[in-house]
């Protein structure tokens, strides 16, 4: 029901995307054009995905007008929407300068009938020992002649202990959780587990999944300068553009020249190492694989992922034949449930799928609880030496969040903006601006804040011609966040204006997993809001977001 509400959501979003008397213009070829879609005022990224469809009506009061023409959108970039037609009649009824059209748009709602199809198979599986595993105690742990990859990973020991817990299978059924928060090397202790799996087991393959592209590519990145390219494949959905693709990548991707294609079923049990997005991993549901073919499905970002979208790669694998177990693949997830969750569009559900697997396994499954201030290592690892941050900026989070356990490793990079001119304390790298202006509405009802967006140009444009000792900082050292489209819409207007168009601007969300040296954040609202009787700030009121 709640994959229902979602869609229900979504479709009514779509709406606003809507083109009215619109001239087809911009041809690329015979068969595909480009959109312009500035005149919206919203970014068409935001909700329209490649492999969606673009509905042409004819705008016209005669009787005869053409039929609506349906054509895929294949490429999103900015304000601009490419579309692909299907057939030849088509582009000659839209290449008719004298016509105009109203556009519409409707989601495929691929990964929505992902997680359908994933729960179809639970249904039909006994998984209970896997969402919602019971204590066991019968782990033994073997020895193992490990030559470490990753020479750090040697010198801390909370990441060798995940390591080698994970080589032993010590929780499964259960999946095995890596646990800590920005900056302390969940990724990373995930590579090497990769590495060291390979090497210790020649024989077993591994699945890797993570909710975006961009955290796949870079778990491939990785791994392609540690283990043969031949046996890693990045398998990409078909949506995917050839010239977007990573040219490191590239060598083990499912392309052929510049389309996306899929290996058959002998060419890929070949590879050890398949790395995809969660919901893209289902097209290995039609190889038809024996069901215990994926000896570790290891899936990064879990804390942004819903429930629904876990259980995708989990559907892949289904359960062994002849086991009473249940599964025989370990499963290891790699997050952190103080950080921004799962992203709900529909808020009437929010409650219900906006909880991710690894936060309920922590807060409800007795092997995920600590005991006597301990997680149990065969279940769970919290990592705690963070080499990202400086100390005194993680300090509240330590407190609040970290039971005070963090510890800080980070270099010089970390202390490189100390004693900067612009700071009220030269020994904390933060700075609280006051900003006196007033939100407004858009429209759209999206809010902006005029005196805000000048604020952060100043800024900009004084880090732009800053030197931090040995940093000079550069456009794409800097993420501006922001929650509002319209906010963030005015931002990029005026950094283009001043040729800063490499500078990043988004929601939390488009920086989850991502670094930058500076972050700016323009929170907009300047008054206060009342639910239930309760005075809040809007989304600043989740710790999560502000964390």
């Amino acid at each position: 029901m709640c994959l229902y509400l979602i869609q229900f959501e979504l479709d009514l979003e779509m709406k606003k995307y809507t083109l009215l008397n619109y001239a087809i213009e911009g041809y690329n070829s015979e068969m595909s054009f480009t959109i312009n879609m500035a005149s919206l005022n919203i970014e068409p990224s935001k909700l329209i995905r490649p492999g969606d469809i673009a509905i042409f009506c004819e705008n016209t009061n005669e009787a005869r007008a053409s039929k609506p023409i349906g054509a895929k959108i294949i490429n999103i970039l900015k304000n601009e929407v490419t579309i692909k037609l299907f057939h030849s009649k088509q582009a000659e009824i839209l290449r008719d300068k004298e016509k105009r059209f109203n556009i519409s748009f409707q989601s495929k709602h691929w990964p929505l009938r992902c997680c359908h199809y994933a729960l179809m198979i639970m249904s039909e599986c006994n998984w209970r020992e896997i969402i919602y595993p019971q204590l066991k105690t019968n782990c033994t742990d073997m020895e193992f002649d490990i030559e470490w990859i990753n020479t750090n990973i040697n010198e801390n020991k909370r990441q060798k202990q995940a390591v080698m817990k994970i080589l032993n299978n010590t929780a499964r059924p259960a999946p095995y959780i890596i646990f800590g928060p920005p900056g302390t090397g969940k990724t990373a202790t995930l590579v090497e587990a990769i590495c060291q799996i390979v090497r210790q087991y020649p024989t077993k393959n591994i699945l890797v999944c993570t909710l975006s592209n961009t955290a796949a590519d870079e778990i491939a990145k990785r791994l392609i300068k540690n283990i043969p390219i031949n046996l890693i494949y990045r398998m990409y959905a078909p949506s995917r553009e050839w010239l977007s693709v990573d040219k490191e990548i590239r060598p083990c991707a499912n392309f052929v020249e510049d389309t996306t294609i899929f290996l058959p079923k002998d060419v890929l049990l070949q590879k050890k190492i398949i790395i995809s997005t969660l919901s893209s991993s289902i097209r290995l549901i039609d190889e038809n694989f024996r069901k215990n073919h994926f000896s570790y499905i290891i899936i990064d970002e879990a804390s942004q992922a819903t429930e629904p979208d876990m259980l995708i790669p989990l559907a892949v694998t289904n359960q062994a034949e002849d086991e009473g177990i249940g599964f025989q693949a370990q499963i290891v997830i790699a997050g952190d449930p103080y950080q921004l969750g799962p992203v709900i569009r529909c808020r009437r559900i929010e409650r219900l799928l906006g909880r991710s697997m690894l936060e309920r396994l922590m807060n409800d499954c007795d092997p995920y609880k600590m005991q006597d201030g301990k997680y149990n290592p065969n279940y769970i690892t919290k990592l705690i030496k963070n080499y990202r941050s400086h100390e005194n900026l993680l300090y509240i989070s330590n407190k609040l969040f970290y039971n005070d356990e963090l510890k800080f490793c980070g270099g010089a990079d970390t202390q490189m903006a100390l004693k900067w001119s612009q700071l009220p304390n030269k020994k904390f790298p933060m700075i609280f601006q006051e900003v006196l202006g007033t939100e407004q509405r858009c429209e759209s009802l999206s809010v902006y804040n005029t005196a805000e967006v000048l604020s952060v140009l100043v800024y900009v444009d004084i880090l732009m011609n800053t030197q931090f000792k040995t940093h000079a900082i550069t456009q794409q050292d800097i993420g501006i966040i922001t929650p509002f489209t319209r906010q963030q819409l005015h931002i990029k207007y005026h950094l283009a204006a001043m040729n800063y168009k490499d500078i990043t601007v988004g929601t939390v969300e488009t920086f989850q997993g991502q670094e930058r040296n500076v972050i700016i954040l323009s929170t907009v609202r300047s008054k206060l809001f009342k639910h239930d009787s309760e005075e809040h700030i809007g989304f600043l009121s989740n710790p999560k977001v502000c964390y």
